[in-house]
């Protein structure tokens, strides 16, 4: 009882640092939305905290950490590293935060120092009892009785007509007996300690003693090995000394502990480049800074969370779907490809039934020709809101979000199906992003040969929370 107290106390501390979190979070959107020339402004933080409220929080708590880490270099640090003003790096950060996928597809948690702790509810089994097993999941537990009187007990058989044995939770309710023989109810018990069915001798009753438990099972005819039967029966639980047989479960906090590191990526340019942008094709190099350091951003954030999807998917093997129509008896391409999506929901199956949950997928991430051939199916509709570069929407399929990735993320012939429940205050999906500072650059060197170098780092974590969200199509025999 006090764990369970403490534990309840616990739960609650966390909800009130959520909230405390979300009060935070909120006040720094409304900050952020009236700082000019970061295209913040008009609503627009407003519309991505109308579409995506864990997004925009998200958004405005790296935005005030970039803003921290800033304050603390000092003017010529700045212009040398980044080759700007401080409002060119928040920008990049806005630019390529949001259009960043992994926040559509995982869980995204802005963390609010460089060690941080996201923490996940778990509703667990007290006790082992009617199916049930003691800490197990309650939603990945096929267990129908724990909430219920109802207890059961299957005895192998012999090749004999008569048993006898105890029921271990006694005394038992009138009317509730059945015995079941290979799975099939054969008989039940009349009230008065008799039980009554077909299978049972005609003469010699079958009793059942529901005080003590005690009972006698005489069939018709003997069974054999092969043979299974279970006696079922309800328990009275309100008598007090089986007040310990009633199921209960309990909350638990599952932390995840983020460490901030560095996930580097070096750039470099020549003067002559350098010179041709400003001069020749009269195009602002900073500009040019902000968009390629926006994408680069953005690329690099998917496709490591992606990579990991992708290696937590191989739990279980890929669900291959033949494309070739002809040899699947199908009378066109056309027609044939409208079952690929008979494909898709088995391996999101597996999901369900190795936890129960998960069945219809949130999302699908294609290599490029599985890509192509999703756009054959008459469910799929066109999306162009996201500029093609590294992962993006391109589409729907029957509702559900299609996201492309290059082959060296995702195989060319091959389709992620990932579940995430999209309940904000749920931290539950198959993978979780920390991020720290979004955006930390060196200082940039110009060499004696005219190039000029530097590095981007983005300060996070990154870890798998429920691998099993993650499950994958193999598409054979794709046209080249």
């Amino acid at each position: 009882m006090r764990h369970i107290m403490e534990e309840k106390a616990r739960i609650q501390e966390v909800q009130a640092e959520s909230r405390t979190r979300n009060a935070i979070a909120d006040r720094l959107i409304e900050k952020w939305s009236k700082k000019k020339g970061l295209n913040l402004d008009g609503g627009k933080f407003e519309k991505i905290y109308e579409s995506n409220p864990r997004k925009a929080r998200n958004l405005a708590i790296v935005l005030e950490n970039q803003e921290k880490y800033l304050k603390t270099l000092t003017e010529t640090q700045i212009s040398n590293a980044f080759q700007g003003t401080p409002q060119t790096v928040i920008k990049v950060i806005r630019l390529g935060y949001p259009n960043s996928v992994r926040g559509e597809l995982f869980t995204e948690y802005a963390m609010t120092t460089m060690k941080d702790t996201m923490f996940k509810i778990e509703t667990v089994y007290d006790k082992t009892k009617r199916g049930a097993t003691i800490n197990n999941v309650m939603y990945e537990s096929a267990a129908d009785r724990y909430a219920s009187e109802i207890e059961r007990v299957t005895v192998t058989a012999t090749a004999t007509d008569t048993f006898t044995g105890t029921l271990a939770v006694v005394p038992a309710r009138p009317y509730t007996v059945r015995l079941l023989l290979n799975g099939y109810p054969v008989a039940s018990d009349n009230g008065s300690g008799i039980l009554v069915g077909s299978v049972l001798h005609a003469t010699t009753p079958s009793t059942i003693n529901y005080t003590s438990g005690a009972y006698s099972i005489v069939f018709a005819t003997a069974l054999t090995t092969a043979d299974a039967f279970t006696l079922e029966w309800s328990h009275n639980s309100e008598v007090y000394s089986l007040y310990g047989e009633q199921g209960q479960v309990n909350i638990r906090l599952v932390p995840y502990d983020f460490r901030a590191t560095p996930h580097p990526i070096g750039f470099s340019w020549s003067k002559m480049t350098e010179l041709l942008m400003n001069d020749q094709l009269g195009v602002d190099g900073q500009e040019v800074f902000i968009s390629a350091g926006a994408d680069e951003l953005k690329k690099s954030l998917d496709f490591q969370a992606i990579g990991l999807a992708n290696q937590a998917s191989h739990w279980t093997t890929a669900v291959t779907f033949d494309t070739d129509w002809a040899a699947a008896g199908s009378d066109s391409d056309f027609a044939h490809t409208q079952s690929v999506v008979k494909a898709l929901r088995n391996a999101s199956q597996k999901t369900y039934n190795a936890i129960m949950r998960g069945g219809e997928a949130t999302s699908y991430i294609c290599g490029p020709k599985a890509a192509t051939y999703l756009t054959g199916h008459k469910g799929y509709v066109a999306d162009t809101s996201m500029p093609a570069v590294g992962a993006y929407k391109f589409g729907t399929l029957n509702g559900i979000p299609l996201y492309q990735v290059p082959s060296d993320v995702v195989a060319t012939d091959e389709i992620l199906c990932v579940y995430k429940n999209n309940k904000e205050e749920a931290n539950d999906s198959a993978i979780v992003t920390g991020s720290y500072i979004p955006l930390y650059q060196t200082q940039t060197l110009e060499y004696n040969y005219f190039l000029k170098e530097t590095a981007i780092a983005f300060f996070g974590d990154m870890r798998i929370n429920e691998g099993r969200y993650v499950t994958k199509v193999k598409l054979a025999n794709l046209p080249a």
